[in-house]
């Protein structure tokens, strides 16, 4: 990902304590005008601040500037339909809180929005005067300046302009995206993406969702549904029905049809019956067992998901995450690289994400942490 001028130079003064303005264009290779213009931002804001000089060398002593800026605190917020989730994290990236709000499990859109505005209450509140950003991340589709959600079928939140609803909230900036934009930028800032340029980041819950780094770049596309692969078409006979809905990828491997999937095998919870649970539970066991057909018409599903994106983006590596389930995901990357090897021109890395079940969150919290730098 490609640093901001102001980024690289609070890493900069972060690194290596105070420095002048020549030592920070020898330390970010930055101009020294630019060095001039950033110092004038940070230091309106007080994030920046003079520490002293240095001894004249014939003319005015430079001044040396230190960062001030580490007791500012950003939230990252997941929300699924299993509940809310939050943490605090200091700008240097240490995770200094935790909240939760797990949802009662009755299908209430209104009930689940009020107990994500009571999780947000409990997070301005744990660091009274640090909180300087908020970061969303939520399973659909966000435009527009008021941050409007849709297709989030899985929450029942459709055309809710939830950004403006939670910035009003907090008075200060939220930055709302999709979760697996989220799960990207986690991963290429510090995880299995890091120092990748070209990747795919997929959200394997209650259906498939992509996040795209192209360039070191998020690619969200013109109307910000780039990756929202649950609409893509799986044979012919899907050219002569309409979707209006939902895609029909996610009809195939959504929440729907796992959940009714999961009764019809008799499993005790359906509703933890996710992706990579389901895959897993299939190649763990043998013969040609009810359990194993499915996980099979899953992993070929998500393998031709994960072809398409693979010949039209090119990436470098496809990152799988959004589980807790780390042996279901280890099932799910070795079947689909096991379908795609000499089908495809090239099958990229596939790794599982490495932050874990933290990752959508910490990307939420960098997007907060980049809008306030």
């Amino acid at each position: 990902m490609i640093e901001s001028p102001d980024v690289r130079l609070v890493s900069a003064l972060r690194e290596r304590g105070g420095l002048t303005r020549q030592g920070l264009v020898e330390a970010t290779g930055l101009s020294l005008a630019t060095v001039n213009r950033v110092l004038s931002r940070l230091l309106k804001v007080r994030r920046v601040v003079v520490s002293g000089s240095e001894p004249s060398t014939g003319g005015r002593p430079p001044e040396v500037f230190v960062y001030r800026g580490d007791g500012q605190v950003v939230a990252g917020i997941s929300v699924t339909n299993e509940g809310a989730t939050a943490l605090m994290m200091a700008l240097d990236g240490s995770i200094v809180g935790r909240e939760a709000a797990p949802f009662d499990k009755v299908d209430d859109p209104e009930a689940r929005l009020q107990q994500t505005l009571a999780l947000l209450d409990r997070v301005m509140a744990s660091h009274p005067g640090r909180l300087a950003g908020v970061g969303v991340a939520v399973p659909g589709v966000v435009t527009g300046q008021f941050g409007t959600v849709s297709a989030i079928h899985e929450l029942g939140w459709d055309r809710l302009a939830l950004g403006d609803l939670l910035s009003r909230r907090v008075g200060l900036p939220v930055m709302l995206d999709n979760d697996a934009n989220c799960l990207a930028v986690a991963e290429h800032a510090r995880g299995a993406g890091r120092g990748v340029s070209n990747l795919v980041a997929l959200v394997a819950r209650n259906g498939l969702g992509a996040g795209l780094i192209a360039n070191g770049q998020v690619y969200r596309g013109l109307h910000h549904e780039a990756g929202e692969i649950g609409y893509l078409l799986t044979e012919r006979q899907s050219l002569r029905r309409l979707f209006p809905d939902r895609g029909e990828l996610e009809q195939l491997v959504g929440r729907e049809r796992l959940e009714a999937e999961a009764r019809r095998l008799g499993m005790v919870d359906p509703e933890q019956a996710m992706l990579p649970y389901l895959i897993g539970l299939g190649q763990s066991a043998s013969g040609t067992s009810d359990v194993v057909e499915l996980a099979d018409e899953l992993l070929d599903l998500v393998a031709l998901a994960v072809a398409a994106m693979c010949v039209v983006l090119d990436p470098e590596l496809v990152i799988m995450g959004g589980s807790t389930d780390e042996a279901g995901m280890s099932a799910m990357i070795t079947g689909v690289r096991e379908r795609l090897v000499g089908r495809i021109l090239r099958v990229p890395r596939l790794e599982p994400a490495a932050l874990g079940a933290d990752a959508i969150m910490i990307g939420a919290a960098y997007l907060a942490a980049d809008s306030i730098r």
